[in-house]
């Protein structure tokens, strides 16, 4: 996958803060969560599916982004200058 922007991975944040559990709360993050990977990974998964194979692809995808951009002892995402 290609290097993320600021927005990028400032989205990403706020969206694995919200599904991090397994679930996403409403319909609407479910498809924030999935319109995000589609546009990081290149897929084209339906932000209304409820393909559990695509699903597991977008939470795994986005857990490993979010473990790969923020550093479990600080605050600030990798790459982070400022």
């Amino acid at each position: 996958m290609r290097e993320l922007t600021k927005d990028e991975i400032i989205e990403l944040d706020i969206i694995w803060q919200l599904i991090k559990a397994g679930k996403a709360p409403d319909k609407e993050v479910k498809g924030r969560a999935i319109a995000l990977y589609n546009k990081i990974a290149g897929t084209r998964f339906s932000q209304t599916s409820s393909c559990h194979g695509c699903l597991g692809k977008v939470f795994y995808g986005l857990e490993g982004l979010h473990k790969e951009y923020y550093n479990k002892n600080k605050n600030k995402p990798r790459g982070w200058h400022n």
